[in-house]
C-alpha cells in the first residue's frame, strides 16, 4: 500500500490502530501484514479528535476502525490500519492520488466527490448552531446572516442553500466554534452529532430544524473495488455487533434506521 507524500503530517505511533496477533518467534511464519492507510481530519468530535495530550485520535470513527482487523484478520493475513492527519479538504485529493487507501472523517455523500463510497454506517443531518443568547430561533431566522461551515464538507452546501446567507468556509471545525463564541459568525452549520457535542460542552444552541438529512460513509479511490469490498465487510459485521449500539451511545451519534 502506498504511503502519504512527504509534507503531510504523519501521525505518531499512537495513531496506529491494529489488532495484530501476539508476537511469534517463528521466523518461518508466512503471515502477511497488510497496511491500510487512513486519511483523517481529527477536528470533528465526536467522530474524531485528538485527546487532551494531542497525541492520540479518539472518537467514534477511531473506535470503529480499531475493531476492523478483528473482522478480517485470518491465519494468513493481518491487517494494520495507520492514521494520517491532514485537513479535511485534502483528504479527497489524497485518496484520488492514491496516497491514502481510505478516508474516515465523518464523510457524508456528495456526488461531486469523485471517490468510491462504502455502505453507510451512521445516520446524521446538517443542522445550524448559534450562541446560547442568540435571538435566532428558526432556520428562517438565518436568512441574510453570516454563517460558517467547514470547507469541502456538505455543510457548505446546506449553508449556501439558506436565502441571502453570507457563507464563510473554514477548514478547521474547532476554529469555527471558537469564532462563533467571539461573535464572528451568526451561526455555523455542521453534522448533528458534532453540533450536539459542542452544545453540550460549551452551551451553544442547536436549531431544531434539519437542513439536510444524511448518512456517514468511508471513502476510497474510484475503481478500488477490492478496498471498498473489504471495508463493507467490516461495516456489515460492525453494524451487526453489540459494539455498534454501545459506541453510538458512548459518542452520542445516531445509528442507522432499520
Amino acid at each position: 500500500m502506498k504511503k502519504l507524500l512527504k509534507g503531510l503530517m504523519v501521525t505518531a505511533l499512537a495513531f496506529t490502530m491494529c489488532a495484530c496477533s501476539s508476537s511469534n518467534d517463528d521466523s518461518t511464519s508466512d503471515t502477511e501484514v497488510v497496511t491500510i492507510t487512513v486519511a483523517v481530519s481529527p477536528d470533528y468530535a465526536p467522530y474524531e479528535s485528538l485527546d487532551t495530550d494531542g497525541e492520540t485520535i479518539v472518537g467514534f470513527d477511531a473506535d470503529m476502525v480499531a475493531l476492523f482487523p478483528s473482522y478480517i484478520n485470518t491465519d494468513d493475513t493481518t491487517y494494520v490500519f495507520e492514521w494520517y492527519n491532514m485537513s479535511f479538504e485534502n483528504i479527497v485529493t489524497q485518496i484520488q492520488a492514491g496516497q491514502a487507501d481510505i478516508g474516515v472523517s465523518g464523510f457524508t455523500y456528495d456526488e461531486s466527490r469523485k471517490v468510491a463510497w462504502s455502505e453507510p454506517y451512521l445516520g446524521t443531518a446538517q443542522v445550524a448552531v448559534v450562541a446560547a443568547d442568540s435571538d435566532i430561533e428558526t432556520v428562517d431566522d438565518l436568512k441574510g446572516k453570516t454563517i460558517a461551515a467547514q470547507s469541502g464538507a456538505t455543510g457548505e452546501e446546506a449553508a449556501n442553500a439558506i436565502e441571502d446567507a453570507n457563507v464563510v468556509s473554514v477548514s478547521n471545525v474547532q476554529e469555527i466554534f471558537t469564532s462563533l463564541t467571539s461573535g464572528q459568525y451568526d451561526a455555523v452549520v455542521v453534522d448533528s452529532g458534532v453540533a450536539q457535542n459542542y452544545a453540550n460542552a460549551q452551551g451553544f444552541k442547536v436549531l431544531d430544524e434539519v437542513l439536510m438529512d444524511e448518512k456517514n460513509y468511508i471513502i476510497a479511490k474510484e475503481g478500488n473495488d477490492e478496498m471498498i469490498e473489504l471495508i463493507n465487510t467490516c461495516i456489515e459485521q460492525f453494524l451487526a455487533s453489540d459494539d455498534y449500539q454501545e459506541l453510538c451511545d458512548k459518542w452520542g451519534l445516531t445509528p442507522l434506521e432499520d
